[in-house]
């Protein structure tokens, strides 16, 4: 019934451009990953870590050969013109928008305003961002709302401050009137950094192995024994670790009373933002470092970008991590080694890159933007997770098992987000072609272009099921009556309370991030439109296995938090926490009337229960707390007019447009009905997002107007058992 997905191998894509791919010396391409292949007599079967490794290789070829289909459909078009208009002159043969995929038709994203009101800034299709424009359009027009009542954002602090090391709120007079001058780093002294940095050996060293346990501590020593004072000479890798520390640390610290507790105002004391002064006195180090980078600079940007993606600063975050590839490309880490390295250096080299790579391809998927790490330019091989480089780089982390050590979460995380990414490289190529075919902008008001990513992105899955199936059992948190792990199926977490911490740890955060990325793949089926007559049974399947991952998550969170301390004071847990909250609410009001709503409508109160829980360390929890609840009211009110069978404008009075000084700087705005009969949708100008801002105070996505159900002439359904057939139209 289905067409297998398959990629264009680099042989391939060499012939079809005209050119010789040669094959890379030692490449494990030459290998066979099969591991059920016929052995010849004598011969030993491939270890599992070889065929893991053969397995990886598979998925960053099929990556680069994505690419690199792009560049050979241009030449081949190119050529084409060239050959049927010889007589014409060279520079109007030449086309470099077309050479470049510049004029290719994209699913566009979303314009909307950022903190300070009179800017705007551009979210993709993949990001989140993305997803609550179009759920706050359609709650808008749905329920009527005006634009004051559709705060669907938690209150961050980067809504707050204009940076982390800022003490000057975006509406304070210091902020408008005055540039501000930072005081000099707090010090503290060894025993209290010593403090700090024990809790990074338990946590972040685990999960972001970049660093050599041995030689930083020695470096650290080394700091305080050649002071001449109290203090330590500064060091900008020290400082960021601190900072990071205290940033993960400060959230164990309860907020002032109990009353606190439940506000969600974000002030100078909050936890996300702890440790700033450190973070300063990092970046002002490193500025002298830039045109002579190290392996240390690319050390402290890696650790920079986390601390602002927690801080919630992901602008910042993501122009850092552009900064960490940089960066990593000026001293070719994304190259292998040559061969005069160490061992162990080879390796530390390998996991630089490869943490970067990850970190800013979470980032790239999370925004929706380009990446700048592009894997057509890299042969750097994938590290080692063996136990002789595991005792080099952390002597402190024992594995209680035999098939992983302390540095196999490191390298399952880069297979996870290298298959993520291969499915968002080829979902993007497929939308383009698509959308391009029929001159559309988007998808949503062709439920045959709808079915056809569909079941184009189900079976692009596939690579990720297979990530599924090779990761190792220690790696995987066992589940209560059979239940398996990596699934949908709502099985109780097995605690394994003997393992060490930091295995449980990498074991949640593993499966965490898995839900979450296949989450985010799935989520735009989550329709708000639907034509009349239509049938899209594939897109429909596809919000399901959304929400379900979104169900995995919270369950998997709440039952940690409640059960243990492993996930306390975790930022990125609450991140991902938040994302599935917005994909479970986005399912209720995209499908109202469901078997799978009561379900998504139970969870999000487990939700609002994880967001209780974090709340008492940082506000912005409080905040979600806040947010949840009222968008739970708004979907009981949304559900009920299904049931009752009225529509919202018997139910609700139309509401004015709020006028432009009334709009909240983090919100996107909601157009009033009256608004509609004076807008066309065909015309380009309407996606202006200067215009936009001028005339509703935001952006809005492409879908924006997905209240109203377009009908369509042909009122013709798709039928699921054609859909490979659509695909090759």
């Amino acid at each position: 019934m289905y067409t297998t997905f398959t990629a264009v191998s680099p042989a391939q894509a060499g012939r079809r451009s005209g050119t010789n791919t040669p094959k890379k010396r030692g490449s494990l391409n030459e290998q066979d990953p099969n591991p059920t292949t016929a052995l010849p007599s004598g011969a030993t079967k491939p270890k599992r870590s070889q065929v893991a490794r053969a397995e990886i290789e598979k998925l960053k070829g099929r990556v680069k050969d994505l690419e690199e289909e792009l560049r050979t459909r241009n030449e081949a078009a190119l050529i084409s013109t060239s050959s049927s208009s010889s007589a014409t002159s060279p520079t109007t043969r030449l086309d470099p928008m077309e050479e470049h995929r510049g004029n290719q038709r994209l699913w566009e994203g979303v314009w909307t305003k950022g903190s300070q009101a009179h800017q705007t800034q551009f979210s993709g299709p993949s990001s989140s961002a993305f997803f609550l424009a179009r759920l706050s359009s359609h709650i808008g027009l749905t329920l009527q709302l005006p634009e004051l009542d559709n705060h669907i954002q938690p209150h961050v602090a980067s809504n707050v401050f204009a940076s982390p090391t800022s003490s000057c709120r975006y509406d304070s007079e210091e902020y408008t009137m005055a540039s501000e001058s930072y005081p000099v780093c707090e010090s503290l002294s060894k025993g209290q950094e010593e403090y700090f940095l024990g809790l990074f050996w338990q946590s972040y060293y685990c999960t972001t192995p970049i660093i050599d346990e041995a030689e930083f501590t020695e470096y650290y020593e080394s700091l305080w024994r050649t002071s001449s004072g109290a203090t330590r000479k500064p060091s900008p890798l020290v400082d960021i670790v601190l900072a990071l520390c205290m940033q993960y640390g400060m959230a164990f610290v309860p907020r002032n009373n109990a009353t606190q507790a439940f506000k969600a105002d974000i002030d100078s004391d909050d936890s996300t933002i702890a440790g700033r002064d450190f973070y300063r006195r990092c970046q002002m180090l490193l500025s002298s470092r830039l045109e002579a980078p190290s392996v240390m600079t690319l050390q402290c940007h890696i650790f920079s970008a986390i601390y602002l993606r927690d801080a919630s600063y992901l602008n910042m975050a993501h122009n850092t991590l552009a900064m960490a590839i940089r960066t990593a490309h000026t001293i070719g880490l994304h190259l292998e080694s040559p061969d005069f390295f160490p061992r162990a250096q080879k390796e530390t080299r390998r996991r630089l890159w490869w943490m970067v790579f990850v970190l800013e391809s979470k980032a790239c998927m999370a925004l929706g933007r380009p990446w700048s790490a592009q894997m057509s330019e890299v042969n750097c091989l994938l590290p080692t997770d063996d136990r002789e480089i595991a005792q080099l780089a952390g002597p402190s982390f024992a594995s209680p098992t035999e098939d992983v050590t302390w540095l196999s979460y490191h390298v399952n995380c880069i297979k996870l987000v290298l298959a993520a990414r291969t499915v968002q490289t080829a979902f993007g190529s497929k939308c383009a072609q698509v959308l391009s075919a029929g001159n559309e902008k988007c998808f949503y008001s062709n439920p045959k272009n709808l079915e056809i990513l569909a079941g184009f992105l189900s079976q692009s899955l596939q690579c990720m099921r297979t990530w599924v199936q090779n990761v190792p059992e220690a790696l995987k948190t066992k589940r209560r009556a059979g239940g398996e792990p990596f699934s949908t199926d709502r099985s109780p977490l097995e605690l394994d309370l003997v393992a060490p911490i930091w295995l449980q740890r990498q074991r949640l955060l593993l499966e965490l991030l898995y839900h979450n990325l296949i989450m985010n793949l799935y989520r735009p089926f989550i329709c708000f439109t639907k034509s009349r007559g239509s049938s899209t049974p594939l897109a429909d399947g596809n919000s399901i296995s959304c929400l379900n991952h979104a169900i995995a998550s919270t369950n998997i969170i709440l039952q940690i938090l409640k059960e243990t301390d492993i996930l306390n004071g975790w930022h990125e847990a609450y991140q991902f926490q938040w994302n599935a909250t917005l994909s479970m609410v986005g399912f209720i009001f995209a499908k109202p009337i469901c078997h799978s709503t009561p379900t998504a409508r139970k969870t999000i109160d487990s939700a609002i229960a994880v967001f209780d829980i974090f709340r008492h360390n940082f506000a912005v929890a409080a905040s979600a707390t806040h947010v949840t609840r009222d968008l739970a009211a708004k979907a009981d009110s949304f559900v009920d007019r299904f049931r009752t069978g009225s529509t919202p404008s018997e139910q609700a009075p139309k509401i004015p447009l709020s006028t432009p000084n009334d709009l909240s700087s983090n919100n996107v705005s909601i157009a009033s009905i009256e608004n509609f009969p004076h807008m066309d949708l065909d015309d380009p100008n309407f996606w202006n997002p200067t215009l936009l801002s001028g005339t509703m105070g935001a952006g809005f996505p492409v879908d924006s107007f997905s209240g109203f159900e377009w009908s369509f002439s042909d009122g013709n359904s798709i039928n699921p058992e054609t859909w490979s057939q659509l695909i090759a139209e």
